[in-house]
């Protein structure tokens, strides 16, 4: 079986900082943590300076529940590790898949993903389990490393936002198989904001009608056209 390398557990509190002071981000950290609301209003430097020292102090009087945290989403990961590669092993093929995957566990409800380095944050507190989280973003660097080698020219055409698109159609398509949903023990996980159920249901008939990874991504750009 072709295993990637093993995914790996860091805390990382100058991420967490960036997380928080992302515009991405920022509105939705006060449904986690209310104090955030008296520095909402505050202008751009000192907002920046009322997060970090937010972050600095969380991370300090909670250091041993957040070294726990890692330690709990390590062992919780490798009870399942086996049989999601072995998994997705037989959805992309055999196809060789490089890199290491590092999973940075996060204070924050955000979860963002950097393609390009293969790391990601779960939040430690997921309600999803943070078991799912890692799932769902390593399957999206699978994906990824998978349509830029062999699609490389639609990738082109549909641009960045319509891979994105289709990778979160992908994903929630995928999470869904039986196979995979013995793994996650997640029966219906929430699809992405920005797609909707509708979508989510065409593209599992696609994926139904075609079978494989490549037939499906190459039947759904063309009904982009």
């Amino acid at each position: 079986m072709n295993l990637p390398s093993k995914l790996k557990f860091k805390l990382n509190k100058e991420l967490d900082k960036w997380t928080c002071n992302s515009r991405l981000f920022y509105n939705a950290n006060l449904e986690d943590y209310p104090d955030f609301a008296s520095g909402k209003n505050l202008e751009t430097e000192d907002k920046e300076a009322f997060n970090n020292a937010f972050v600095e102090n969380f991370y300090d009087k909670h250091e041993k529940e957040l070294s726990n945290a890692v330690e709990i989403m390590n062992v919780d990961w490798l009870k399942i590790e086996h049989e999601y590669f072995k998994a997705t092993d037989k959805l992309f093929k055999e196809v060789q898949f490089g890199g290491v995957y590092t999973c940075y566990p996060s204070i924050f409800n955000r979860n963002p993903r950097f393609i390009d380095t293969k790391e990601f944050q779960a939040f430690y507190k997921h309600s999803s389990t943070t078991n799912y989280v890692c799932a769902h973003e390593i399957l999206h660097f699978m994906f990824y490393d998978y349509i830029q080698g062999n699609f490389k020219q639609e990738c082109g055409r549909v641009g960045e936002e319509g891979i994105w698109k289709l990778s979160e159609i992908f994903n929630d398509v995928v999470l869904r198989l039986p196979e995979f949903l013995s793994i996650t023990k997640q029966a219906n996980p929430a699809i992405n904001p920005a797609e909707t159920e509708q979508e989510l249901a065409d593209a599992a008939k696609l994926w139904n009608e075609t079978k494989t990874i490549n037939a499906f991504i190459t039947k759904y750009l063309a009904s982009l056209n």
